[in-house]
């Protein structure tokens, strides 16, 4: 084998670092497709943005999409379908039970359409985009769970429910995320057509710190779809809760942003618009000017002057102190003074007792 081969052998056997270039220069926050706790909920109990369906609840600090219950499903969905070509999400969830093993498992989704309720952890089959599967029961008995499956979907493939999805996973990492310790959190990346998920080392003091899980590229998906989570029991029950759902818009350049792209009719209008608040602040200003001439700059204290009054206010303040603390000087020496009589006296009167009784003696 030649050294050019070899070094080619060695260079693929590395593992990927995405370039400078690779990596997004700007990240939006969207609310509009994001819930956290402790604030889920309005007043009447709804999400603000989502829509519900099946069995999920939500509360305060929470989204149940399915409780301790077995053959239960819930799911929750955007209401409005993200148009932003890549997107970044994190997930925060807790699958707890007392079983062994788990109960079926929960999924992350971007699709065409909201897949609301149905066989597939509580969502759609027949979907058109990506899910990632959190899967938590090891139908196929491959002791292969708890695993963690991009599965992508064109609206035509039924999912297998008995190979847990792995005959159509593009791609899949084994992490224990039930019953853990702190809730479990998870991040989506889809960004130049490379979706990446990555979860987070829970040892490590910082907040940022994932490790690749799974990674497809070239990955095409739709233009613009809904974003949704879900939930579903078997024969065996746990509970699925989800503490917060983030979704934030990514972008190469600050260009790229279709939130920072204005039409041209709507930039020449604010041009317009700011012209004449100009206009009218510079004729406000004159008209003040000459409704309020400028005085006499003498009769104005200069910076030198008002330094000098600064200094003696300061000095007039330790003088002030002075004299109270000499008042109550005063008053102690005149109280030592008191005392020191007192002393006296008392000491005469005893020396006075003292010879009578010897006299009577």
């Amino acid at each position: 084998m030649s050294s050019l081969t070899s070094f080619i052998l060695l260079f693929s056997l590395l593992p990927y670092t995405p370039l400078a270039q690779d990596q997004p220069a700007h990240r939006r926050f969207e609310y509009k497709y994001s819930f956290k706790g402790p604030h889920v909920t309005l007043p009447d109990g709804t999400v603000p943005f989502w829509d519900k369906y099946g069995d999920a609840i939500a509360s305060p600090d929470e989204v149940r999409l399915v409780p301790s219950l077995r053959h239960h499903s819930g799911s929750i969905w955007t209401k409005q379908n993200a148009s932003f070509t890549h997107w970044e999400l994190e997930v925060s969830f807790r699958i707890a039970g007392h079983g062994r093993q788990g109960a079926e498992g929960l999924a992350v989704w971007y699709t065409k359409e909201q897949g609301r309720s149905g066989t597939v952890y509580g969502s759609a089959d027949f979907w058109d985009g990506i899910g990632i599967i959190f899967d938590t029961n090891d139908k196929d008995l491959k002791e292969n769970n708890p695993a963690i499956l991009i599965v992508g979907n064109n609206g035509k493939l039924n999912y297998d429910h008995e190979s847990d999805g792995s005959s159509q996973a593009l791609d899949s990492c084994i992490k224990n995320f039930r019953n853990t310790i702190r809730p479990f959190r998870a991040k989506i990346t889809y960004y130049q057509r490379t979706l990446r998920v990555s979860v987070f080392k829970g040892m490590s003091p910082s907040d940022d710190a994932f490790e690749l899980c799974a990674e497809v590229q070239n990955m095409i998906i739709p233009s613009s779809g809904y974003f949704g989570i879900s939930a579903a029991t078997g024969i065996l029950a746990d509970d699925h809760d989800v503490l917060s759902f983030l979704t934030y818009s990514l972008s190469r350049t600050w260009e790229e942003s279709l939130t920072s792209q204005i039409p041209d009719s709507e930039r020449e209008k604010f041009e317009k618009e700011f012209e004449d608040f100009q206009k009218e602040m510079e004729k406000n200003m004159e008209d003040f000017q000459k409704q309020h001439p400028k005085a006499d700059e003498d009769a104005f204290e200069s910076d030198n002057q008002r330094e000098l009054d600064m200094v003696l206010a300061g000095q007039n303040r330790v003088l002030e102190e002075l004299r109270v603390l000499k008042g109550r000087l005063k008053m102690t020496v005149e109280e030592q003074k008191r005392y020191r009589d007192f002393l006296k006296d008392s000491a005469l009167n005893e020396t006075t007792t003292v010879k009578k009784e010897n006299v009577s003696v």
